[in-house]
């Protein structure tokens, strides 16, 4: 992504310099002649040299330079392209074939903006070595690293020893057969951190395997390997000397497309591109995109504050959560507004840290927020609005604030409704997928490398796990390693078997990122922003969500260059910071402006929309029958079926079987609804009273 402009000011400041330039050239072309010309000429190219790379340092260069020929293996550099956007590093080529070249990129190392070099094995014979670390030495003793990739069995083996200082000398060729089981993780803590050791599965296989010498300067970063971990292979390898570091990568071949486009393939889509991974992140350190901080959430969808709400325990669900440092949020529905047991309300305001409260649809009847066929989106809108009048009736009987952060039933909505939901104030979503209803899922790899995205409606949308399903440990630490933050969701039955039903949850990713802060999913999307250190010192900062918590963790005062996407689906009324409006320049579909934050201090910015609400006017009254009857059997379910080994098993068969399908029906059929509530419910009275007879029965014998 492009560096941040300071604003229009600077803009104005710099056509006008320009216009003055211009202005005197014309005239001294006018009056002069010969040397005169070629002076004015030559001060107006300086001038605008200058003036272009100090406001956009990445116009005229890249972050990354890298050296390929027209032969070069597109799809390699196809893939390091994705990666680098991911970490917002352009890139610069430079075709080392094309005349004139190389004295110019020669230059580029030599600067200080340049992070790192990618060079195709089939460049190198055009390269002097000795040349291009002298290039990339830096003042403070620093090397900027060098990746080779697309290394390839042949005739090369003299630039792979002159480029590895004599450590690698071939690679030899292993064949289409090879298919390796898995990718491991090499001991490299400085490189793999919370990666170290894991074992990936193997989609991709090198085309031939590096052949080095053994030295303690010679590490393997990520090696495949097959069945009982024979035929390793290095598939990012790492040569160290006093000049610097070389980290070379083989020619590498698809074995697995299985999992393109499809949600649950993060370990896969990671595998993939690796090597590309671990090398620009390393490279890019600060100065890549990367978040504040590690975040992580329990959200329990449904219940309301009754104690207990099915097998959910509060007072004990707390105890857990703070002997093993977790956080719940419930995604609570609208229409229990009216509903909360004091008791249970209390225990929340007292407990901030470990409670939190955000919004679950309105009346949660079968996917509300689903098919505009069924419900069209002039009805999704109402119900968003009325979702919001109702919870801040909750927040005025309960005390309780919440967060303006939607999880939906079900699945998530289309892409106009997320639209909808960023013109009504919410911060985001979360669901099973990301991706909005209706859209195909990108079959990018780097697209699953973060579980959040902005591109459906300018709306920040995450994806979680549910919790009845085993989260691998590969993904907790690719998640970790990635920075992106951990969200995990359940319903009442997750604690059938106890309180601490999550706790090995909650220890595995404590383990993983010891520093993660459990917090709610609205302090989550507050803080979703990224962030990476200019070249003058101070932040470039990416806003995904509507509001932001921007804080200045140094000992000095930072200016921070913010950028939002600006969509035209939405308004902007306002930009805020810390409540007072702000201005901001619109430019390449983006809002940038600056902002200085004094030290250890934060600013709370917010954007807001233009848009119709009017809560002194929106019904929060529970009008709909069958809302009514879905709701009346829903907590039948919960709070009576689940308390017993029969119900629960006719709940379980509920859901496995599809036979949820039946509250479509009851839709449009809510007589039905309440014939089977008052049916269930007369059910279970004459089961309680009949278990009571009996034991009553049983103690007279025992009398």
């Amino acid at each position: 992504m492009p560096t941040l402009m300071a604003g229009s000011a600077m803009l104005n400041r710099i056509v006008s310099v320009l216009l003055c330039l211009t202005k005197w050239t014309i005239c001294v072309r006018q009056g002069r002649t010969g040397s005169s010309v070629r002076i004015g000429r030559l001060l107006y190219g300086i001038a605008l040299m200058l003036l272009l790379g100090a406001v956009f340092p990445g116009l005229c260069r890249g972050d990354v330079v890298l050296f390929r020929t027209p032969h070069s293996q597109r799809s390699e550099e196809e893939a390091l392209k994705k990666v680098a956007d991911l970490y917002g590093l352009s890139i610069h080529t430079v075709d080392v074939r094309s005349p004139g070249v190389l004295g110019p990129a020669m230059s580029e190392l030599k600067n200080s903006g340049t992070l790192a070099v990618l060079i195709s094995e089939d460049a190198l014979s055009a390269l002097d070595r000795n040349k291009v670390q002298a290039a990339l030495r830096r003042p403070n003793g620093l090397q900027v690293p060098i990746l080779v990739f697309g290394v390839h069995s042949g005739d090369k083996t003299d630039e792979l020893k002159s480029w590895s200082g004599g450590k690698i000398w071939d690679c030899s060729p292993l064949g289409p057969e090879y298919s390796p089981k898995a990718l491991e993780v090499g001991n490299l803590p400085t490189l793999t951190r919370m990666l170290v050791g894991l074992e990936l599965p193997a989609v991709v296989a090198p085309e031939c395997r590096i052949e080095f010498r053994p030295h303690p300067t010679v590490q393997t970063v990520v090696s495949s390997s097959s069945e009982n971990r024979a035929h390793e292979a290095a598939v990012l390898l790492v040569a160290r000397s006093a000049v610097g570091e070389v980290f070379f990568v083989p020619q590498m071949r698809s074995v697995d497309t299985s999992w393109t486009g499809k949600v649950n393939a993060l370990s896969k889509a990671f595998s993939s591109v690796a090597p590309y991974v671990l090398f620009l992140s390393y490279a890019a350190g600060s100065y890549g995109w990367h978040s504040d901080g590690h975040y992580a959430n329990l959200t329990i969808d449904d219940p309301w504050l009754t104690e207990p709400y099915g097998h959910l325990d509060y007072h004990a669900m707390l105890a857990e959560m703070k002997k093993h440092n977790f956080h719940t949020t419930i995604a609570f529905i609208p229409w229990n507004f009216d509903r909360s047991e004091a008791g249970v309300a209390g225990l929340f305001r007292e407990n901030p840290n470990f409670f939190s409260i955000c919004i679950h649809g309105n009346n949660h009847a079968h996917r509300e927020f689903g098919d505009y066929a069924k419900n069209p989106l002039a009805q999704q809108i109402a119900d968003i609005q009325q979702s919001v009048a109702r919870m801040e009736r909750f927040q005025s009987l309960t005390g309780i604030s919440y967060d303006r952060f939607m999880v939906f039933p079900h699945a998530v909505a289309p892409e106009q409704t997320l639209v909808a939901l960023k013109k009504y104030g919410f911060s985001g979503t979360a669901n099973s997928s990301n991706v909005p209803l209706g859209e195909t899922l990108p079959s990018e790899p780097t697209f699953l490398l973060r579980p959040y995205t902005t591109a459906y409606g300018g709306f920040f949308s995450l994806s979680r796990y549910p919790v009845t399903e085993i989260v691998p440990r590969a993904e907790i630490a690719i998640q970790s390693f990635m920075g992106n933050p951990l969200l995990f969701y359940g319903h009442q039955d997750l604690f059938e078997g106890g309180a601490g039903a999550f706790n090995a949850h909650a220890d595995l990713v404590n383990r993983a990122q010891p520093d993660a802060r459990w917090t709610s999913l609205g302090e989550i999307a507050r803080h979703s922003h990224l962030l990476r250190k200019r070249r003058d010192g101070g932040f470039d900062v990416l806003m995904l969500s509507s509001e932001m918590d921007l804080l200045n963790p140094t000992d000095e005062e930072l200016t921070f260059y913010l950028q939002r996407k600006t969509d035209s689906g939405s308004d902007t009324s306002s930009l805020t910071v810390d409540g007072a409006p702000v201005s901001f320049t619109s430019s390449g579909g983006m809002s940038v402006f600056r902002l200085t934050i004094a030290a250890h201090q934060g600013r709370k910015v917010r954007s807001t929309y233009i848009n119709d609400l009017d809560l002194s006017h929106t019904s929060v009254t529970k009008r709909s029958p069958y809302a009514y009857a879905l709701r009346m059997f829903s907590d039948f379910r919960d709070l009576t079926l689940s308390r017993s080994s029969w119900g629960g098993a006719l709940t379980r068969a509920y859901y496995g079987h599809n036979w949820d399908l039946l509250e479509s029906y009851l839709e449009r059929s809510w007589w039905v609804a309440v014939i089977l509530v008052a049916g269930l419910t007369f059910m279970g009275i004459r089961s309680r009273r009949q278990s009571a007879s009996d034991r009553n029965l049983r103690g007279t014998i025992r009398d």
